[in-house]
């Protein structure tokens, strides 16, 4: 049956984006709320990187389906109920951003999900991309399929940080020439950076 529940019929969202949206009966502290609705792409075999920092990484001990983004709870709900939990949203959600993994299913998921969401809600999609899985033409398919905006994640600051804890030193997938790659056609393709680009809650 897991093996079912998997994007792009459903999708993993944020704790702070359920409790937002009313799907999980707990409060924000002094009555935050999440604005953007957070989605990840999901697959019960999981990511293939094994990026140090994260609950999602390969080698890390246990099931996929015992690991956390980041380290805290991400339910899986339908594309259905999502989108329908969109759209009675209260008027302070103003974007969904779909998270892509490193698997290679996620390229074709992620379009259909962001085709999806972008013909049946009334708000704006982000996709935070997986730039080891893309080329320039995954770009232009994710702009025409209704997509506003891309995230990438770069996480370190140097090659040589990026390399011990993305790439070659935790036997990782990730390469600093690929980021930046993608990332300049990205900029060629969706515009020039703004700050909201940089200010998305993955909470």
């Amino acid at each position: 049956m897991e093996s079912k529940i998997q994007s792009p019929e459903y999708a993993k969202m944020s704790h702070a984006t359920a409790i937002s949206l009313g799907l999980v009966n707990r409060r924000m502290y002094r009555g935050a709320v999440n604005r953007c609705v957070n989605l990840l792409v999901h697959y019960a075999e999981g990511c293939s990187a094994n990026c140090a920092y994260c609950g999602l990484a390969k080698k890390r001990p246990g099931t996929y389906q015992e690991k956390s983004f980041i380290h805290v709870d991400w339910p899986i709900y339908s594309m259905d109920d999502i989108i329908q939990t969109i759209n009675r949203a209260p008027a302070y959600v103003k974007r969904t951003c779909i998270s892509m993994i490193t698997n290679g299913k996620c390229r074709r998921d992620t379009l259909d999900m962001t085709r999806r969401l972008k013909a049946e809600t009334r708000i704006p999609v982000s996709i935070l991309i997986s730039p080891t899985l893309m080329d320039r033409q995954d770009l232009i398919d994710m702009k025409e399929a209704g997509a506003e905006k891309v995230g990438i994640a770069i996480d370190l600051a140097t090659p040589e940080l990026f390399d011990k804890y993305r790439g070659k030193g935790v036997s990782g997938p990730h390469k600093w020439e690929k980021y930046w790659e993608i990332i300049r056609a990205a900029l060629e393709i969706f515009g020039p950076l703004t700050w909201e680009h940089t200010s998305w809650s993955h909470g």
